[in-house]
């Protein structure tokens, strides 16, 4: 039997109101008038938000539903609350759609046993530990087990290579910025385990600074907590075990398709630790989101087979769903979009959905 896993940024889904930072960037600007009173500012901000978001949140969902994904690993999601809200208001109703044309020529004990097939009855999202309270997640169509690693501290990987002189103000603080969450779940019969993450983003820390260079260090300590938690709960059974590392990695391997020097992602891949099913994919097709100050197609989102589910799936290709993103990105201007996608926003997110299908051996 095969089965989808699919990841996706879902980019910012907040059940709360959050203004911090972004108010005075916006200096209480909505649209073209300025809104000098911080109170009606405010008033005024909920509305526009809620509104921005309705039109996002649907995009989001039909973005999700076109995956078609048994299981979903999702990031920058701000509480279970906000997760169930989601999925209530916005993607169950696509699905039921789907359910709905695909089963109305069934009887009714017929419908009752499609319908786990469609609709994500299962869901977790975790505690993780970003300061805006985003945290990672998952939605499946069957049970499933979740373990946080939030707790987990730079003395998990102490044997790890890394330069521990620039990691020193770190040591005994917590490795990951959100989480790894680990899913455990079964295919007909076999087990399945994910690692969903959502590593250090390459936020500059001032305007003329390298983000990506100067957060390097921290993204890689957390691929060595991933790798060393794979390497704990399979031990030397590691390579033969059907396990997936998938999230927003917040860096990347090529940029526009050609390579790049240094990854903190590394680790994940060598000496065949893992394969990211995306390049199997052209030069050209490894992206998964627009970077416009960059002028740049990067993939930041990623699913890692392990070298036995990799194996078993030697032909199975990636999709990235990229109907639910701005019009402003250049290598599909002229693409297809979902309906009401603007030049900027709304959008279903500044991410890519990305999905395989696979089997388990």
């Amino acid at each position: 039997m095969s089965f989808r896993i699919a990841t996706f940024n879902l980019e910012n889904l907040y059940a709360r109101f959050d203004f911090l930072g972004h108010v005075g960037r916006m200096q209480r600007v909505l649209g073209a008038y300025a809104i000098r009173d911080r109170r009606e500012y405010e008033a005024a901000r909920m509305s526009f938000e809620a509104m921005a978001s309705d039109d996002m949140r649907q995009l989001t969902a039909l973005a999700i539903a076109a995956t078609r994904a048994d299981i979903l690993c999702v990031q920058e999601v701000d509480s279970a609350e906000a997760l169930d809200l989601f999925y209530e208001a916005y993607l169950k109703p696509v699905l039921q759609q789907a359910f709905a044309a695909a089963t109305k020529h069934m009887d009714a004990a017929e419908r009752a046993a499609a319908a786990p097939n469609f609709y994500y009855a299962h869901r977790h999202v975790g505690s993780g530990n970003d300061s805006r309270g985003i945290d990672v997640g998952v939605l499946a169509r069957r049970p499933f087990k979740a373990t946080s690693h939030a707790a987990l501290t730079y003395d998990f990987i102490a044997d790890a290579p890394l330069d521990w002189t620039a990691l020193a103000p770190l040591r005994g603080q917590r490795v990951f910025k959100r989480d790894c969450l680990m899913v455990e779940t079964k295919i007909d019969g076999a087990p399945l385990t994910l690692f969903v993450c959502h590593f250090k983003s390459m936020q500059p820390s001032s305007e003329d600074s390298d983000g990506r260079a100067k957060t390097l260090d921290a993204r890689l300590a957390e691929v060595w907590a991933v790798r060393r938690l794979i390497e704990r709960r399979f031990g030397t059974g590691t390579p033969a075990a059907n396990w997936a590392v998938c999230g927003d990695f917040n860096d990347y391997l090529s940029l526009d398709g050609a390579p790049v020097r240094h990854s903190a992602l590394a680790p994940l891949f060598a000496d065949g630790f893992s394969v990211n099913v995306v390049e199997r994919l052209p030069l050209d097709e490894r992206w998964t989101s627009y970077d416009p100050e960059a002028d740049a197609h990067v993939q930041l989102d990623y699913i890692c087979l392990s070298p036995a589910l990799a194996a078993a799936n030697p032909g199975a290709l990636p999709e990235i769903e990229r109907r639910g993103l701005a019009w402003r990105v250049p290598r599909i201007a002229d693409g297809p979009r979902f309906p009401r996608i603007g030049w900027d926003r709304p959008k279903a997110s500044d991410h890519c959905p990305l999905t395989i299908e696979l089997t388990a051996p």
